[in-house]
C-alpha cells in the first residue's frame, strides 16, 4: 500500500464521502473521515490507531466544534493477557451545550481450539456471544 491514501465518492447530488489514511510509523496510522450532505457537512472523524506487539489502543475525535462547544471523543483499548484472553475497554466521552456524559464499557474475549467466548459490561447492561 502507499500512503497518504485517499479514497473518496460522490454521488449525483454533490454529497462526498471520503478518507484520508496516513501511517504515521509501522505502529500508528491515521484517518480522517468526511461526509458531506450536498454543501454542508455532516461529519468528520479523526482517527489514531497504534498496534503493539499484544495491545491495540485508538482515538477517535467525532464532529468537533469548538465554536459550538460540541465533541464525542472515544477511546478503545485492548491487551492480550495470555495466548487465549483479552481484556479491554472503551470510553465514550460527549458534550454538546447543556449536556455531557461518559459511558464506560469493559471487554473480554476468550478463544479456545473450537469456540470463542466475548462478554460486553457496560451502562445499558451486559452482552454475553
Amino acid at each position: 500500500q502507499v500512503f497518504p491514501t485517499l479514497v473518496g465518492d460522490m454521488d449525483s447530488s454533490g454529497s462526498l464521502n471520503a478518507q484520508a489514511l496516513h501511517l504515521l510509523s509501522d505502529r500508528l496510522r491515521a484517518k480522517a473521515v468526511f461526509q458531506t450532505h450536498q454543501a454542508k457537512f455532516v461529519t468528520w472523524q479523526f482517527d489514531t490507531e497504534y498496534r503493539g506487539d499484544d495491545c491495540t489502543a485508538t482515538l477517535t475525535l467525532g464532529n468537533p466544534d469548538l465554536l459550538g462547544g460540541s465533541v464525542i471523543l472515544v477511546a478503545h483499548f485492548l491487551q492480550s493477557v495470555t495466548s487465549r484472553l483479552v481484556l479491554g475497554g472503551e470510553l465514550v466521552y460527549h458534550r454538546r451545550p447543556g449536556e455531557e456524559g461518559a459511558i464506560l464499557t469493559l471487554a473480554g474475549k476468550y478463544t479456545a481450539p473450537k469456540w470463542v467466548s466475548t462478554l460486553n459490561v457496560g451502562y445499558g447492561g451486559a452482552h454475553a456471544s
